[in-house]
């Protein structure tokens, strides 16, 4: 490219960038700085995991008092475990007898409270199946305490059905188990068939304007309706008849 005849100096370079003009050139961007694949929308919470579902763990909507029994069951549980088996020295049938009894009711009790679910035995209040399985497992522990062999387990035994016992008397206790409605029974969930329905608002119906010459709100108006045809030299059909 050669310059024009009217101008001095060198040629301009085609290929060199413009000077002092606004860039059009990208930084490169660093891709340490944008986290691919992540949603824009609100994250959901991860889903709870076993222990924490089974009462193991502290769960972000129970409270803490309802953890810590079902921690005690979860130790009383354990215990039951190792008093059977140390039970195997003395009367062993009576030993698996109350071992398989104090188990079975000792995971009821887990199942229905991590659950939810004391509502099932159709009790009104749900702490009545919670006293009664309680009951049950103190029987079961007090018959370890005439053993040497399981007088260490039968004692764990009766601490942990001791601290759920206090804790079920808990305020935060009682209202999660009044306010939770799988620890209701089924019957007070429903209405019963009996039982009225609540009033329902009548369905909506066309009212005419107010006056005669009023318009309705909703723009349309009813087509009028035909009167008695007028007697006359008007009333009769086809062709316009020529005045007499």
């Amino acid at each position: 490219m050669t310059n024009s005849p009217y101008t001095s100096g060198p040629a301009p370079d085609p290929n060199r960038p413009p000077q002092g003009g606004p860039s059009f050139q990208y930084r490169p961007q660093d891709p340490g700085d944008v986290q691919y694949g992540q949603p824009a929308g609100p994250v959901l919470p991860p889903p709870p995991t076993w222990g924490q579902r089974w009462g193991v763990l502290p769960k972000d909507d129970r409270p803490r008092q309802v953890t810590v029994m079902l921690q005690a069951l979860w130790l009383h549980l354990a215990a039951t475990l190792v008093a059977t088996l140390l039970g195997l020295t003395g009367v062993a049938a009576l030993s698996v007898v109350f071992g398989l009894l104090a188990a079975a009711v000792n995971l009821v009790l887990i199942w229905a409270v991590a659950r939810e679910q004391l509502g099932r035995f159709g009790s009104e209040d749900p702490k009545l199946p919670l006293y009664i399985g309680l009951g049950v497992l103190a029987v079961a522990a007090l018959y370890r305490c005439f053993s040497v062999f399981t007088l260490v387990p039968a004692l764990l035994q009766l601490a942990a059905v001791l601290l759920v016992l206090v804790l079920a008397f808990t305020r935060p206790v009682r209202a999660w188990l009044q306010e939770r409605p799988g620890n209701r029974p089924k019957q007070s969930q429903e209405p019963a068939a009996g039982a009225p329905l609540a009033p329902q608002a009548p369905p909506p119906q066309w009212r005419d304007p107010a006056g005669p010459g009023a318009q309705s709100p909703y723009g349309y108006q009813p087509p009028a309706q035909p009167g008695p045809p007028a007697n006359g030299p008007a009333a009769s059909n086809g062709w316009p008849q020529p005045p007499r």
